[in-house]
């Protein structure tokens, strides 16, 4: 079959005996031929016949697949997935054969998202679902083979400036998040009461520098903040919160998903604070949370966001109270290092890992996320910043003509 000349020798007692060992080698082979010209004609078949399929049936015959459990994603991503392909991918190439859905249209899809000005990661985002749709396609034996894999990797924007809380305005802000939240709990109002959950959320955010659906998923029983042998205090990340269709919030166990918990020491001020939240939590806890909803479910993520929004608002109009020179030089100075009123929870995470990554290492400040490369952390969270040798005493040699000889006498 590979067009190659190849030698067979059986040898005989006679030579009619070695004849007929001979015939039954060549007999073996034309049997594997014929085995394999069939399943090749199977194949060609089947290809044919998937290939006059419109592609828009394909994937909703894959979204069945993926929602019935095939690939062993979780409900959200199996949701999210089918909810990407109906959005995007099969209106601009649901009307095709899935014969025609080749590199050069793939490219064309993927590519045209980034060059329509839509963001990187949408493309990056049906890259992937498109290259899974494909690829069962290519395990069924409806295509050769996935030609997304073929498709010349997207073009990447250029890095945002991260923006964080500097070192020097977080007591400040910290401080002016805490005021405000204590302030809050003296206003009569109708609806539930007042607590400090955006308060004490953004402290324990500056702490750890866990994200939000971390901070949401503590529970008391993740916490060591009584009394500790070796007078260190913990908290450990091991879960986050969710969603699933026609579910409420759920919490998912990092360890039934296979992801390490992380344990992340925190200070003793952190831990003063969380006995008394513990101690002045008020209502139904089922799930023990740190941060419970009302009602004792698992806060919704939009909720905390929203209620943070709300505080940096208001916050900024404390600012604006006041319209004396020197006010008004503070506050421009605070807007040129930290802008409160664009800040979001993901901005204390950048804060902490940027914080440490600058003044310990790199290094410490991935183990402080949960990274295992140091790339993540480099790409995601840290300022673009490159520090060249000291050549400075090089270059004053030759701009002021110092003598180094006359230099060293002199001194």
């Amino acid at each position: 079959m590979d067009g190659k000349l190849v030698q067979r020798m059986r040898t005989g007692t006679t030579a009619r005996k070695a004849e007929d060992a001979v015939l039954s080698v060549f007999q073996a082979m034309a049997a594997e031929d014929r085995v394999r010209t069939a399943a090749e004609a199977q194949s060609s078949t089947k290809i044919r016949q998937g290939a006059a399929v419109l592609f828009a049936e394909v994937v909703e015959k894959w979204i069945s697949y993926i929602e019935s459990g095939g690939q062993g994603l979780r409900v959200s991503t199996a949701y999210e997935y089918a909810r990407i392909a109906r959005a995007d991918i099969v209106p601009a190439l649901g009307a095709r054969r899935l014969a025609d859905i080749d590199v050069r249209t793939c490219a064309e899809f993927l590519h045209g998202i980034v060059d329509g000005g839509r963001y990187y990661a949408k493309a990056e985002h049906n890259r992937v679902i498109l290259s899974n749709v494909l690829t069962w396609c290519a395990g069924l034996g409806l295509i050769p083979g996935n030609p997304v894999r073929q498709v010349a990797s997207l073009p990447r924007p250029r890095k945002k400036p991260v923006q964080i809380v500097e070192k020097e305005d977080m007591a400040s802000v910290l401080a002016a998040v805490r005021s405000h939240g204590e302030d809050q709990l003296q206003i009569t109002r109708p609806g539930p009461r007042q607590n400090l959950d955006i308060p004490d959320g953004v402290e324990l955010l500056l702490a750890t520098g866990m994200r939000i659906s971390e901070l949401l998923a503590l529970r008391w029983e993740d916490v060591w903040i009584d009394q500790p042998d070796d007078g260190s205090y913990w908290v450990q990340i091991n879960g986050k919160v969710g969603w699933e269709q026609g579910c409420p919030m759920l919490r998912h166990d990092y360890v039934k998903t296979g992801i390490k918990a992380l344990d992340l020491r925190i200070s003793p001020n952190v831990a003063a604070m969380l006995r008394a939240r513990r101690a002045n939590q008020r209502g139904a806890n089922p799930n023990g949370a740190i941060f419970p909803a009302r009602g004792g479910a698992w806060m919704q993520l939009n909720n905390f966001r929203r209620r943070w929004r709300i505080v940096r608002q208001e916050l900024d109009l404390v600012y604006d109270l006041s319209d004396d020179e020197e006010t008004r030089g503070r506050k421009q100075e605070r807007r040129e290092s930290c802008d409160i009123a664009t800040a979001t929870p993901h901005t204390f995470r950048r804060s902490v890992v940027t914080f440490i990554g600058e003044t310990v290492s790199i290094d410490q400040a991935a183990q402080q996320l949960g990274h295992k490369r140091t790339a993540v952390t480099i790409r995601s969270y840290l300022r673009e910043r490159q520090e060249a040798p000291d050549s400075s005493e090089h270059l004053a040699n030759v701009m002021y003509k110092r003598d180094r000889s006359s230099d060293s006498n002199s001194s």
